[in-house]
């Protein structure tokens, strides 16, 4: 089941987003190329994103939902300015906490690429 994507409030302003499209290539023996969009979803963005200064409790409230979701289900998220929510997939599933002052907060870094499941 989807889950959204939690204390968003807290993503840092440096996260960075990337726009990929997918395409097709035809290459003919004359040196002729063609190239097409790959499928009627052919924009895909991707999102590094941070969340900074985590107290203890906030950093279990995020990695139960990144541990939830894993490699295999989606997200939800609207991203920063944008009108509406989008699904995004953990890319390989992975993500890396960082403890900052001595323990006491934590930083929690990811890579979300946006599918387009039913």
């Amino acid at each position: 089941m989807p889950t959204a994507l939690p204390l968003t409030s807290q993503l840092s302003t440096t996260s960075s987003k990337q726009t990929t499209f997918r395409t097709l290539k035809a290459q003919f023996g004359d040196g002729y190329s063609q190239r097409a969009a790959n499928g009627l979803n052919a924009k895909v963005d991707s999102w590094s994103i941070t969340w900074e200064h985590l107290s203890s409790t906030d950093k279990d409230t995020v990695l139960a939902a990144l541990d939830s979701v894993g490699g295999w289900d989606y997200l939800t998220w609207t991203p920063f300015s944008e009108a509406s929510s989008k699904k995004f997939i953990i890319k390989d599933g992975s993500y890396s906490v960082t403890h900052i002052e001595g323990g006491t907060w934590f930083n929690i870094s990811t890579q979300l690429i946006q599918v387009f499941d039913l």
